[in-house]
């Protein structure tokens, strides 16, 4: 399943960064869950209390989760994301959740596939484009209870650098991993033009293996 970040305060991009049109008319959060809902069958928007679903283009069939603590940072919003996936009884059988930032709209099918297979209730599967790291994070359900204690504005990376032997990096020739938005002429970004000309799709993992002191 996919937890989708939507609870953010777009300050560096200017306005609400979620209604903004991208090329194709369609607005950064939709084309955002265009992409998760044809690979996925499950996920929750988080949003803040004063937002409005149906301004953002939000239906009764998207699930929302109300974070009251957007305001003071992303790991404020992740913990209350995660605090009603533990107490929501028909989500256990889940093995993982995927932490899915809301304007990230150009992830490859494929790569939504790669990560998927690699998920499991034990590990933290992060992906790599060219090295860096990039989203959505798939977290183990192990993981679950600990990121509903986050208390920052940093995410989840605090977990991650704690769990860093529970993590498998997927090095994926997918620059949509990496291709967020921030300001403005972001949404100008044409990734298809990218994926066009690029090799192949090949993927390479690096699994740390995990100690019993981290069990």
């Amino acid at each position: 399943m996919v937890i989708v970040m939507a609870a953010g305060q777009s300050s560096r991009f200017g306005s609400d960064k979620r209604i903004a049109r991208l090329g194709n008319e369609e607005t950064l959060l939709s084309s955002t869950l265009q992409t998760i809902q044809k690979n996925f069958s499950n996920s929750r928007v988080v949003i803040k209390p004063e937002d409005n679903p149906q301004l953002l283009g939000l239906t009764p069939a998207n699930h929302t989760v109300i974070s009251q603590r957007s305001h003071l940072g992303l790991g404020y919003s992740i913990s209350d994301a995660f605090r009603q996936l533990c107490s929501d009884e028909s989500i256990h059988h889940y093995r993982a959740a995927a932490v899915w930032l809301a304007d990230l709209p150009w992830v490859s099918e494929e790569t939504c596939s790669v990560l998927t297979k690699m998920a499991t209730p034990e590990s933290i599967v992060q992906p790599l484009h060219q090295g860096n790291p990039g989203h959505p994070v798939v977290f183990g359900r192990e993981f679950w209870h600990e990121l509903a204690l986050l208390e920052n504005d940093r995410g989840a990376s605090p977990v991650i650098k704690k769990h860093s032997n529970r993590v498998i990096h997927v090095s994926l020739n997918d620059p949509g991993v990496c291709t967020d938005v921030d300001y403005p002429d972001d949404l100008t970004k044409s990734l298809k033009n990218t994926r066009s000309t690029q090799a192949p799709h090949k993927t390479t993992t690096k699994i740390t293996l995990k100690t019993k002191k981290d069990s």
